[in-house]
């Protein structure tokens, strides 16, 4: 047998290609993004203040394309069907920001509650019979629902989980009041992270989400080693090298 990689390659150049083209594109926010609420606020403030992120790596940016497919085809779904009020819709509270996947009229679902957020999610066959199985959403997944529910005065959202393998689906609802307090304290945090970083330059230890167990793993992290466990005086002179500070 003979293994030829040739047309991986090439798959593997043009997602890096695409993103990078993509990453050129994008204006930042200056702000803290719906997306990043349950991260380490040091990462937060990383994000904010320009530190360069770890180069995404092929495999990472297929795994993403994968997501973007599935999510596609599931709005695709629920537009087809006459569910679908809005998507990638732009919202704010208290000064962060983030794009809600879908707004669905849950008056046309089991669930009749009028306009309702959902956050769609696509994972393993494995993962998605695990969840089903405990009765659990990932903490992260429900933070960054919940945020687009309170900025939309919602008083429910929805976290999608589809397989990738079969585009098989489980919706989960959940109540805004439950997680609320999470979020508004994961943007206190922020806000007070980043006046200190302002008024006195003082950034914030890397302390790990409790609540997301693979944060504390500096493989996933989305900054190199050195940005992480390099002492203060270091990390102020890469960031004077940079002209961050």
């Amino acid at each position: 047998m003979i293994i030829d990689q040739s047309i991986q390659s090439l798959i593997d150049k043009e997602l890096l290609r695409v993103n990078a083209e993509k990453e050129a594109k994008h204006e930042p926010s200056g702000r803290l993004s719906a997306s990043t609420l349950w991260q380490p606020v040091l990462f937060q403030v990383y994000k904010t203040i320009g530190v360069p992120r770890k180069p995404m790596e092929a495999y990472v940016l297929g795994k993403f394309k994968r997501g973007d497919d599935c999510e596609d085809w599931f709005v695709a779904q629920m537009k087809a069907n006459g569910l679908l009020l809005d998507q990638q819709v732009r919202v704010m509270y208290r000064e962060c920001v983030g794009f809600v996947d879908a707004l669905v009229d849950s008056d046309k679902m089991l669930f009749k509650k009028g306009p309702l957020p959902h956050e769609i999610k696509s994972v393993t066959n494995m993962k998605l019979k695990k969840i089903a199985r405990d009765g659990e959403v990932d903490y992260h997944y429900q933070m960054q629902a919940c945020f687009y529910a309170m900025a939309l005065n919602a008083p429910y959202y929805a976290v999608d989980i589809i397989s990738a393998e079969d585009l098989r689906t489980n919706v989960y609802i959940f109540e805004t009041e439950k997680m609320r307090l999470e979020v508004d304290n994961a943007i206190t945090r922020y806000e007070n992270a980043m006046k200190n970083w302002k008024e006195k330059k003082i950034l914030p230890k890397f302390e790990p989400n409790p609540h997301v167990a693979w944060s504390a793993n500096l493989l996933y992290a989305p900054y190199t080693p050195d940005w992480i466990e390099s002492d203060t005086a270091t990390i102020m002179k890469k960031l004077e090298e940079l002209k961050l500070v």
